[in-house]
């Protein structure tokens, strides 16, 4: 895995940090991005899987347990 590969996902954790949550599932953390519907972010790759969560959860995107709260709410 490249730095490069790591960099197509950092607005999830900078600019477009207020658009997207962390759903904590029983197998761990889902990206998620708000919406009606929300919509997940599926890594296939599980390090660069684990780097994304990583690099989200020290950028101090929420995380929640309730998919509801991954509802838009503008």
């Amino acid at each position: 895995m490249s730095e490069r590969d790591l960099s197509e996902y950092e607005q999830m954790w900078t600019t477009e940090r207020d658009q997207w949550v962390l759903f904590q599932g029983a197998i761990g953390y889902l990206p998620m991005r708000k919406g009606d519907p929300p919509m997940a972010e599926v890594i296939c790759d599980e390090e660069l899987s684990d780097l994304v969560v990583a690099r989200m959860l020290a950028a101090g995107v929420a995380v929640v347990v309730d998919f509801r709260d991954c509802q838009a709410t503008d």
